[in-house]
């Protein structure tokens, strides 16, 4: 491609409008007109002002072909991009595998806790009645800690942030732990009415916990959009 073709195609692959580049440089229309028909030619201040405007090289400008050169570019943009992102996408499957199994260890090591503890209030204690809700608060804390570091979602997108989680495993949490203490103060106190205040007010934990999940993981998806923009 020749020079002329070469700045035709730039001005009109930037989206650049020929009084637009003319004020860029400093001269008329009717001069860049010319440059791009091939019935003038530029200084050497013009075409080094040209390469800066578009980012290429005053030989690619002069004797090489800026369409080809820019057809290269997006192609290898396109097939890098794929490339990036099955990196990232690896990544993220690599940190939830290594959530899982901590969430995993701390969940049977809860459980383990239980069984323990059960067998001694009974065996020792005989508290074998209602020794047994130590189950449900075994439970209650599983789920906690399953909300904070095996429930994650889109495995395309980064971990959510600690905080997100943690008030995400409040909110799995509070229903059992609601059950666990409505039957611990109804069983050892006797206590049935109005102990079951407990459930509106686990209700409305859990609301509360879940909106600010999602406002401080959306806050921070926001801002890493922004950042790869």
């Amino acid at each position: 491609m020749s020079f002329a073709e070469n700045l035709q195609y730039l001005r009109r692959r930037d989206k650049i409008t020929q009084e637009e580049l003319a004020d860029r440089l400093g001269v008329s229309r009717q001069s860049v007109s010319k440059w791009e028909t091939g019935e003038a030619f530029p200084e050497t201040e013009k075409i080094i002002a040209l390469c800066d405007i578009f980012g290429i090289s005053m030989d690619i400008l002069m004797r090489g072909d800026a369409e080809k050169l820019s057809t290269a570019a997006e192609t290898e943009s396109s097939v890098a991009a794929p490339v990036a992102e099955g990196v990232h996408t690896e990544e993220n499957a690599r940190a939830r595998a290594r959530l899982r199994t901590i969430g995993g260890s701390v969940n049977g090591g809860i459980m383990l806790c239980a069984v323990v503890s059960y067998l001694c209030m009974g065996g020792i204690l005989g508290l074998w009645h209602p020794g047994w809700l130590v189950f449900l608060l075994a439970i209650s804390l599983c789920a906690f800690f399953d909300g904070v570091f095996c429930k994650e979602g889109n495995p395309e997108k980064p971990v959510s942030p600690l905080a997100a989680r943690v008030l995400r495993g409040l909110a799995g949490m509070i229903m059992l732990l609601s059950v666990t203490c409505y039957l611990f103060i109804g069983l050892v106190y006797g206590i049935w009415h109005p102990s079951w205040v407990i459930f509106p007010c686990a209700a409305v934990l859990i609301f509360v916990f879940n909106g600010a999940a999602n406002a401080v993981g959306g806050g921070q998806e926001d801002k890493e959009e922004r950042e790869d923009d």
